[in-house]
């Protein structure tokens, strides 16, 4: 009797899942691993499912891509540009509108929050707190002395041929707490907690975990978003000053090896560094901070049921993110302008 190895093209297959009510994962892989034979050596399947179980198990997978034919495992291979492009600006459009979607569910949550704070889980959200700030305080201090340092050494350059090195402090201080620092450390937080927020809500929806919230009446908005996009809001605000303190720190090594006195340095940080300045800064980072926090759970809920999907959201939370800190910078650049602050 010929095995599976031995079938060919005209040849059939009889698969008999009547009988079967539960699939687990060997099951699972035996099913896909048939399929995948079919596909590549021709072979016709003929499988008798009631029970709907081969149905299942196949509906998590991509049929027509287990062939090892380019031709056939990428579709999109065949197609002209102009479909390429069609098909991308769909795809983008439909991410908005689940992004808009879930930024609704946010903000009606956090509303009935107002009305019943008890909802929320504090000690889940100290705890991402704490991962998100506590944590990332080493690489976000590192990252901010270093860019200190660099845009000392870059001032220094350009104003001694002027004899002014003493107002790089002043350019520092001012790009720091307006620009740089909300800027820098809200690419840190993306990289470093936006893409884990993903990851992280990403594995429990391929393990089935919010559906198990949501049967038990658990809305995973509030459950799993809120507590992290309220902690990604109000650790930001603390990264930056650190971040901003490590780069002044950074400026201060720099000034007194070109023969400025650490005491004028601080002086012109101090009168450059005007309570406006702050706010504003401040004012960016907690933006920016949201930002993080709503696209890593939004990606993170609508990721598929497959390992590949929850890198795939891993990877467009960060896009994202570093995306729209970009246009709200500058928003915020021409807002601050017109307004004169």
């Amino acid at each position: 009797m010929p095995g599976v190895a031995d079938l060919g093209k005209g040849d059939s297959f009889s698969l008999d899942a009547d009988r079967v009510k539960l699939c687990d994962g060997a099951g699972e892989a035996l099913i896909v691993e048939l399929y995948r034979r079919s596909a590549l050596q021709g072979f016709a399947i003929a499988c008798s499912d009631k029970r709907q179980v081969v149905s299942r198990t196949l509906g998590l997978f991509h049929v027509e891509r287990f062939s090892e034919d380019p031709a056939l495992a990428d579709p999109l291979r065949k197609t002209c540009t102009s479909v390429q492009l069609g098909q991308a600006v769909v795809r983008i459009g439909a991410d908005i509108g689940e992004q808009m979607a879930f930024l609704g569910e946010v903000s009606v949550a956090a509303f009935t929050l107002l009305v019943r704070p008890g909802r929320l889980r504090l000690r889940d959200t100290m705890l991402h707190f704490e991962r998100a700030g506590i944590d990332a305080l080493p690489i976000t201090v590192l990252i901010g002395f270093l860019l200190g340092l660099i845009l000392a050494f870059q001032s220094v350059a350009a104003l001694r041929q002027f004899g002014v090195e003493v107002y790089v402090a002043d350019l520092i201080a001012i790009g720091l707490f307006r620009e740089l620092g909300p800027l820098i450390t809200a690419i840190i937080l993306a990289g470093r907690s936006g893409s884990a927020f993903a990851a992280e809500i990403g594995t429990m929806k391929v393990n089935e975990e919010i559906d198990a919230l949501t049967t038990f009446g658990l809305p995973p908005v509030v459950f799993l978003a809120l507590p992290r996009v309220i902690a990604a809001t109000l650790v930001m605000p603390i990264l930056t000053i650190f971040s901003v303190l490590a780069g002044l720190v950074g400026g201060v090594i720099v000034l007194g090896s070109v023969n400025v006195p650490a005491a004028t340095y601080w002086q012109h940080v101090i009168a450059s560094s005007s309570l406006n300045n702050i706010l504003l800064g401040l004012l960016k980072s907690a933006v920016f901070g949201l930002l993080v926090g709503l696209v890593g759970c939004s990606h993170g809920l609508q990721t598929g049921r497959t390992a590949d999907a929850v890198g795939r959201a891993a990877t467009a939370a960060v896009v994202g993110s570093l995306i729209l800190i970009t246009i709200f910078d500058g928003i915020f650049a021409v807002l601050f302008f017109l307004l004169g602050v």
